[in-house]
């Protein structure tokens, strides 16, 4: 018996090469897709870290406004004696002798209470720019509202009141 007709030659048929052509290209079309998901899950991330440094900045601003209030109040706590002489109508912040940050300002005033008030407001004008404060006595109630602008939003309120 020859060899050929013992080991019979295969031949593809024809169905075959038309379903390898139809899928030429589809590894293709797969990788596409993968790396589209992939973007989107990193412009997810991307966006997920944005806003986690935005809220992180403002928590840093609020802390700083709570700090700022409690550090005036404890100045007021310490001169008791004359707890009027620290309130404050609403303005702007005004730090060293120029109005703006001063970070090597020493106040020369009269009195406690105008060293006091000098040396937080400089406080406050450089932890907070373009911040507004209140600083009401009623008897021996004691109100601080800090305002701050952040980012360009509304601005941040933080009141805080205690007794004396």
């Amino acid at each position: 018996m020859p060899v050929s007709q013992a080991f019979p030659v295969q031949t593809k048929p024809k169905h075959c090469a038309t379903t390898l052509k139809s899928q030429a290209g589809i590894g293709l079309i797969e990788i596409l897709v993968t790396v589209l998901v992939l973007g989107i899950g990193i412009l997810g991330v991307a966006s997920t870290q944005v806003v986690s440094l935005q809220m992180n900045s403002q928590s840093q601003s609020r802390s700083q406004a709570v700090l700022l209030a409690e550090d005036i109040l404890d100045r007021i706590r310490a001169n008791a004696d004359n707890p009027g002489a620290y309130a404050l109508a609403q303005g702007n912040a005004q730090g060293g002798d120029n109005g703006a940050c001063d970070t090597s300002f020493v106040p020369a005033n009269a009195t406690v209470a105008a060293n006091d008030i000098a040396a937080w407001e400089n406080s406050l004008a450089c932890l907070l720019p373009a911040a507004q404060r209140t600083v009401a006595v009623n008897g021996n109630t004691v109100t601080v509202s800090i305002d701050w602008d952040q980012d360009d939003q509304a601005m941040n309120p933080v009141v805080v009141r205690t007794q004396i």
